[in-house]
């Protein structure tokens, strides 16, 4: 994901307690939402948007002042208070002006300075990150392209990645209705040892696991192993198979593009397109990737291309009703993930209302991405899950070992590891911890004093 942040820092005036402001270039339903989470957060919002129209609807939504101009215009930053603006936040459809924009914050004094590059080839974070000293760069279509990447291999890339162990990782296994794990309780799962059920994932929301949780069709089960266990869960949570997987993308442009290219090597990649030139110009830059123009709303096409054997299928087009309509219809055929791009945030929602197992919302993650990076210094801890989950480390002080099951820990929070010396342990409630051993700890945002359960 391209939204690469520069340094990590405790942010010690903080925003919920600042008297500082934001300024927030752009008026899109990006820039609205995050106005509102700021203005809940204490923060006084000025939001700069060239466009009338628009500067009026946000006007009426909510209590912002608005100036009309563009954020390279100096003398309009100056009129809009960036002396005493401690966040820059520009979101315009212009990635020069973005740019710009963050470079004349940047010499003026802002402390945190947020960028969207909507366009991949204007992406080069080492200048735009290091050089320029932008704090966060945000790519849509980058972040959706890994989004799926994950959705569809089963293992992921989670910012606690870093700071685990080389000898373990977190992966992720969709539970289907076919699937051994259905229907049963954490507690049930006949799981190989040094392996546990970190966090369950269902329809958005984050779950901490506790032995008498049931796992339901649709669930997202992240499970943190040793290194090498992750094809042993595949063949006992599934029907696993050695064979290269099918993917079928409904959609010409950069995100099925990269796709592709990245698919292609370890499976058998289709794209359906109905333009014939679009057709024409990704057969000749795409290898081993069959190129059919046709709709993906066409059910006959869609059955001659077996998609109801396929293991994927993404809709991507510009038209966010047909990419749901085209999920909904690759999923009653019976392909094993259908996942739909969309534009209008509305309709991320509806994923619980129709049979689509991923909707993804470019906007959303833009939203989340941002809003995670902001909380960076106020949960004593870095945030994973969408913002939903913290992760920190904790010495265990206590002189005496004790079992973990005997430290009656909340249910809002789990040990995922235990480092002693050079040792790691993924542990149980059997495991005994000692004297000075280092916990990760994974845990609701909203919980607080995570270490006095440890003194």
């Amino acid at each position: 994901m391209k939204e690469v942040v520069r340094k990590v820092k405790k942010v010690t005036k903080g925003f919920t307690a600042s008297s500082l402001q934001t300024i927030i270039v752009g008026g899109s339903e990006v820039g609205i939402q995050l106005a509102e989470r700021l203005i809940q957060m204490g923060q006084d919002v000025v939001m700069i948007e060239e466009d009338d129209l628009l500067r009026k609807q946000i006007q009426e939504r909510i209590d912002v002042l608005t100036l009309k101009g563009e954020g390279i215009d100096l003398e309009l930053l100056n009129k809009a208070g960036i002396d005493k603006t401690n966040l820059l936040i520009a979101l315009t459809e212009d990635d020069r002006n973005n740019l710009l924009t963050g470079i004349y914050a940047q010499q003026l004094g802002v402390e945190d300075i947020i960028v969207q590059v909507e366009q991949i080839k204007n992406l080069a974070l080492d200048l735009q990150l290091n050089k320029l000293q932008l704090d966060l760069v945000v790519n849509p279509s980058e972040m959706v392209i890994k989004r799926v990447k994950n959705l569809i291999k089963p293992g992921m890339r989670l910012e606690v990645d870093k700071f685990l162990s080389k000898k373990v990782q977190i992966s992720e296994f969709k539970i289907s209705h076919q699937s051994n794990f259905a229907y049963n309780t954490v507690s049930e799962l006949n799981l190989p040892g040094n392996s546990l059920v970190l966090v369950i994932l269902r329809k958005g929301r984050v779950i901490i696991p506790q032995g008498k949780d049931k796992i339901y069709p649709g669930d997202s089960l992240y499970i943190i192993c040793q290194k090498g266990f992750k094809k042993k869960f595949s063949k006992l949570i599934s029907n696993y198979s050695e064979d290269k997987e099918k993917v079928v993308l409904v959609g010409e442009g950069e995100i099925n593009y990269q796709l592709a290219k990245f698919f292609a090597s370890q499976s058998v990649v289709t794209i359906i397109e109905e333009d014939l030139k679009k057709c024409e110009r990704l057969a000749d830059n795409l290898e081993d990737v069959l190129v059919l123009q046709g709709a993906g709303t066409d059910v006959d096409l869609l059955k001659e291309e077996g998609v109801a054997k396929a293991d994927a299928f993404v809709a991507v087009t510009d038209d966010d009703e047909a990419n749901l309509v085209m999920s909904v219809l690759a999923q009653k055929l019976g392909v094993k993930r259908s996942i739909a791009v969309v534009n209008k945030i509305n309709y991320s929602y509806l994923t619980e209302f129709l049979s689509i197992d991923h909707i993804i919302c470019p906007s959303l993650i833009t939203i989340d991405t941002i809003l995670d990076y902001l909380h960076q210094g106020q949960v004593g801890g870095m945030v994973t899950f969408g913002g939903q989950i913290k992760f920190s480390k904790v010495t265990y002080d206590r002189q005496r070992a004790t079992k973990l099951k005997d430290l009656k820990l909340p249910t809002d929070l789990i040990v995922g590891l235990v480092y002693r010396g050079k040792k790691v342990i993924i542990p149980s409630g059997s495991t005994r911890l000692e004297s000075k051993d280092e916990l990760l700890i994974f845990s609701l945002v909203t919980k607080e004093a995570i270490e006095r359960y440890f003194k």
